[in-house]
């Protein structure tokens, strides 16, 4: 409705017959409006702590940006889903992609952290990265199944308050379908081209590489 009204005021406006006249939207539609403003900012103040969380963790302010990666990937569900459900981006749907933020970038985490523990180990990287998806894949699909059955009743409205749920788990179902197969195959390749890059810059430099199985053969003269 509100968006009916935003039209008419558009064209009327267009039409020069509210010259003098300035019109805000009231009542419902500014609350509507604050809140999503609100939600947007918690977005990225929820998105800002986790990396500088991740920073902590992992001693490091290129891996958390890795797993970062990870969350453009919940997109690429989440849209089309609410899409083939014929559902709004509402508040829900943004409380939903505000959840989406802490659960995917869970199953990067609990990859990558087990590929880290092999590298230090002295494990070349890619027998890390083939070991890791291998010890981790299943984990990481029995969670994200788990979850998406879970949020199936709300989704298809088969219990109470269907009408604030179902755009949530409609988000967190399409997000987390994605992501999760995603994870698994973009995540490794995204963090061995910035392994690998650093490998380099630190050969450039004269400097040793930080994981022992990541040593770089010479070219022979």
């Amino acid at each position: 409705m509100s968006m009916e009204i935003q039209k008419a005021i558009d064209k009327l406006q267009a039409d020069g017959k509210l010259a003098g006249v300035t019109v805000t939207l009231g009542g419902v539609t500014a609350e509507m409006n604050d809140a999503f403003s609100g939600l947007f900012v918690s977005m990225a103040v929820a998105i800002l702590l986790v990396y500088l969380v991740m920073v902590l963790v992992f001693n490091s302010l290129v891996d958390p940006l890795v797993i970062m990666f990870s969350l453009p990937l919940a997109t690429i569900g989440a849209f089309p889903a609410l899409f083939l459900t014929q559902r709004p981006i509402g508040i829900s749907a943004l409380i939903g992609f505000l959840m989406l933020i802490g659960i995917v970038v869970t199953n990067a985490i609990v990859l990558l952290d087990l590929v880290e523990q092999h590298r230090h180990r002295g494990m070349p990287m890619y027998d890390a990265l083939i070991q890791g998806g291998r010890t981790r894949v299943r984990p990481i699909l029995m969670t994200a199944i788990a979850t998406i059955l879970a949020l199936m009743p709300l989704a298809l409205g088969l219990s109470e308050g269907e009408i604030i749920a179902s755009e949530l788990a409609t988000v967190v179902i399409g997000g987390l379908f994605t992501s999760t197969f995603l994870t698994l195959i973009v995540i490794p390749v995204v963090y061995s081209l910035v392994e690998d890059a650093k490998v380099r810059s630190r050969l450039t430099l004269g400097m040793a590489p930080e994981h022992d199985g990541d040593t770089m053969e010479p070219a022979a003269s």
